[in-house]
C-alpha cells in the first residue's frame, strides 16, 4: 500500500508542477522530468580480518530516483523527487539500505526576494557545502542524507552566504520517512571567490542539537576552508574545523585538519597527482569529563578516506597519495594508497558510519591501523550512462594485530548508472 500511495504522490506532484507551468505564462516556464537509476555489485572478503572464518560476502544495491521540475528562471523553482531503494545480499549482516518508494525531495525556491539577490528554499532537500567533509548528500550508500529545511541564500558577485535550519530525515522501510524533531542542524556558510582562478575562502558556523535520548548532544562546529593556486601549477586545499559543546554530559573540545597538494599536468592522458593528509582528534581520556572525539556530522562517505569505508574523519591520522589519468575521452583511472593511524590510542577505530570496529581502552595496542591500496576506473558511456569499477585491499597494521585477528581484507565492485 505504501508503494502505491507514495508513487501516486510523486506523480501528482509532477502533474501539479506541470499544470502550474501551463497556467502561468507557459512561454516563460521551463519544465522537465528526470530518471536516475543505479545498480552496484560488491564482493567483500575477510572484512572481519579473520581468514579462519568463511566470510566472503556479496551485496547488490539498487537505487531509482524519479523527479519533476518546473522553473521560472530567476524567480521560482518547484522540485519533487521520489526514491526507491533495494538491496540483496548473502553471507553478511543485513545492510540498512532499503526503502520503498518515498519522498526524497520536495521544495519550493523563491528567487530575487525583496528585489535583492536572495533565494529562499523551503521543503525537503539535500544540503551540500564545501568539500563535503562536514555536510553532504553522499550518494555512495543507497540512503542519502536529506533534511526538512529552510535555506536563505545571498549571492552577489563572488560572495555567497547561506543561513539554514533543518531536521534530518529518518529512513523507515515500512512507513513514511519523517524528520527527527529532536535532531536539528542550523548554521551559516559563507564563500568568497572572485573568479574560478582566484583563491577560495570559506567560513562556517554549524550547530547540531539532538535530545532524542537522555544523553543530550549540543555540538557546535566553527571552521575555515580555503583553496589557492601556487607557483608551479600546484593547488593547495586546507580545512580547519573546531568543535565545542556538550555530549552525554561531557564537555566537547575537538578539532580536525585537512590538507592536500595537487597538480594536474597538461600532457597526454592529463595525469593528476595529489598528496593528502587528514587529522581528526580522538578522546585522550575516556574516563574524564571531556570528550575530544571529533565528529564529522553529515559528511561525505566512501572515497575521502579510502574506498573500503573502514575509516572516517574521526580519531584518525591519514596520509595518502593519489594518481589519476585519462587515457581516452570519458575514461579515467585512479590509483591510490592510504596509511591510517589513530589520533588517540585510547579512543576507538571508527568506520565510515561511525561504528566502533576496535578499541584498546588501555591505549597499549599502538596507533598504526594499516594501509589501503586501490585502483578504480570510470567510463562515460554517453547518453547519461556510466560504468565504473574498482578493487582495494587493506593490509592490517600493528594496532589490528594487537587487538585481535589481523588478516588482510579485499573488496571489489562494479557499478552501472543511467541518468536522463
Amino acid at each position: 500500500m505504501k508503494n502505491v500511495t507514495l508513487t501516486a504522490l510523486v506523480c501528482l506532484q509532477a502533474l501539479a508542477i506541470n499544470a502550474a507551468a501551463q497556467t502561468a505564462a507557459p512561454a516563460d516556464w521551463q519544465t522537465g522530468f528526470g530518471v536516475d537509476e543505479r545498480v552496484r555489485m560488491e564482493n567483500r572478503n575477510n572484512f572481519d580480518l579473520d581468514s579462519a572464518k568463511s566470510d566472503y560476502a556479496e551485496v547488490m544495491y539498487q537505487r531509482l530516483k524519479l523527479n519533476a521540475r518546473a522553473e521560472l528562471p530567476g524567480k521560482l523553482e518547484l522540485f519533487a523527487e521520489g526514491m526507491d531503494l533495494r538491496a540483496a545480499y548473502q553471507n553478511m549482516k543485513r545492510p540498512l539500505q532499503k526503502d520503498n518508494m518515498d519522498l526524497h525531495q520536495a521544495y519550493l525556491a523563491v528567487k530575487g526576494v525583496a528585489g535583492i539577490p536572495l533565494e529562499l528554499k523551503v521543503g525537503r532537500q539535500e544540503l551540500k557545502y564545501g568539500q563535503g567533509r562536514l555536510i553532504w548528500a553522499a550518494t555512495w550508500s543507497n540512503r542519502i542524507n536529506h533534511f526538512d529545511a529552510a535555506v536563505l541564500k545571498y549571492k552577489s558577485g563572488g560572495l555567497s552566504a547561506d543561513a539554514f535550519y533543518g531536521q534530518r530525515i529518518v529512513y523507515n522501510e515500512n512507513a513514511w520517512n519523517d524528520p527527527n524533531n529532536h535532531d536539528t542542524l542550523a548554521g551559516t556558510y559563507v564563500t568568497y571567490r572572485k573568479n574560478k582562478n582566484a583563491p577560495l575562502v570559506e567560513g562556517y558556523v554549524l550547530s547540531n542539537y539532538d535530545n532524542s535520548s537522555s544523553s543530550t548532544l549540543s555540538r557546535n562546529t566553527v571552521g575555515v576552508h580555503g583553496q589557492a593556486r601556487l607557483p608551479g601549477a600546484l593547488v593547495l586545499d586546507l580545512e580547519l574545523p573546531y568543535q565545542f559543546g556538550k555530549s552525554a554530559g561531557k564537555n566537547v573540545y575537538a578539532g580536525a585538519f585537512h590538507a592536500d597538494l595537487s597538480r594536474e599536468f597538461k600532457s597526454a592522458w592529463g595525469p593528476r597527482i595529489a598528496a593528502i593528509y587528514n587529522y581528526a582528534s580522538g578522546d585522550r581520556n575516556p574516563s574524564d569529563s571531556v570528550n575530544n572525539t571529533f565528529i564529522p556530522l553529515y559528511q561525505s562517505t566512501h572515497d575521502p578516506y579510502g574506498l573500503m569505508d573502514l575509516f572516517r574523519w574521526e580519531n584518525v591520522k591519514e596520509a595518502a597519495l593519489e594518481v589519476s589519468a585519462k587515457p581516452s575521452k570519458g575514461f579515467k583511472l585512479t590509483a591510490g594508497t592510504n596509511f591510517f593511524w589513530l589520533a588517540s590510542a585510547k579512543d576507538s577505530w571508527y568506520d565510515s558510519s561511525g561504528k566502533k570496529l576496535r578499541t584498546s581502552a588501555a591505549g597499549t595496542a599502538g596507533t598504526y591501523v594499516g594501509q589501503e591500496a586501490s585502483l578504480a576506473a570510470k567510463c562515460d558511456l554517453g547518453g547519461g550512462a556510466g560504468l565504473e569499477g574498482g578493487y582495494a585491499r587493506f593490509f592490517a597494521g600493528t594496532y589490528v594485530k594487537n587487538t585481535g585477528t589481523h588478516d588482510n581484507a579485499d573488496w571489489l565492485y562494479l557499478q552501472l548508472s543511467v541518468k536522463m
